[in-house]
């Protein structure tokens, strides 16, 4: 089996994290640079009580000698958010991998605007035999997904229109003691890893609907500080990166709420 080398990137001690409430993370090795960027929107919540937000996640992989065949796979990534990021789908629309593979952005749309929860892009490097590597950018949609072996599935497909290509990111809703509860994780699909090469991401979760009467946030979260604290910092979120080679790269990121009055 091939040996995992896990290099861990942590915020660098308490005067490091009071200097700025919120910073994109790099991690790497060699020629080999790794990124991650998240938050929430709005930042500025209730002390206990949960009020509905967007997360957005971020990330990038490059290599430092600027050529792109240089650039690895990125086989699986992890993002685990702070446990007191909560998702509730009660009553939302459920869309399913077939009504939305190699379809076009607009079919997604109308097969499954219901389950709509979130929005981003992509920018995938094409290597193809005998052909020169091309970038291909991608926007995405994310739906509401189906369970699988009783975890949530959040479906975030991909389409290009030029070249017009179209894939699937079935992201892994679980959850697990510690500070970053719940995690949201995916592979790529053995079909795409014959030619794509992840070089940049971003994705938007976020939605308000009403339900039986009653209103509901796909994600909601509060801003947990104790009295007399109204603009802490607190660990946001961590990824994890692994790479087709074998390695994997984590990296921790803190952010910074306000407490609303």
């Amino acid at each position: 089996m091939t040996v995992r080398t896990r290099i861990l990137l942590r915020a660098a001690g308490l005067a490091a994290l009071a200097a700025a409430p919120a910073w994109a993370v790099t991690n790497g090795e060699g020629d080999l640079r790794l990124s991650f960027d998240g938050g929430i929107r709005p930042s500025t919540l209730p002390r206990h009580r949960p009020a509905p937000v967007r997360v957005w996640v971020s990330g990038s992989v490059r290599s430092t000698t600027g050529d792109p065949a240089r650039i690895p796979q990125i086989r699986r990534i992890e993002v685990a958010i702070n446990r007191q990021g909560r998702l509730d789908d009660r009553g939302l629309p459920v869309c399913r991998p077939r009504q939305i593979r190699k379809a076009k952005e607009a079919k997604a749309k109308r097969a499954c605007g219901a389950a709509l929860v979130g929005r981003g892009r992509v920018a995938v490097q094409a290597r193809l035999d005998s052909q020169a590597p091309s970038l291909v950018r991608a926007r995405l949609l994310a739906f509401n997904g189906p369970s699988r072996d009783g975890r949530k599935l959040i479906l975030a497909q991909a389409y290009s229109r030029k070249p017009p290509a179209s894939f699937i990111f079935s992201f892994t809703v679980s959850h697990r003691p510690g500070t970053f509860g719940t995690v949201l994780s995916t592979m790529l699909a053995p079909g795409v890893r014959k030619w794509a090469y992840l070089t940049e991401f971003q994705m938007t979760l976020g939605r308000r609907y009403v339900y039986r009467g009653q209103k509901h946030s796909f994600i909601s979260a509060a801003c947990d500080a104790p009295a007399g604290f109204d603009h802490p910092i607190y660990p946001f979120a961590e990824a994890t990166y692994d790479l087709a080679d074998g390695r994997s790269f984590a990296m921790s990121q803190a952010n910074r709420c306000r407490v609303s009055r």
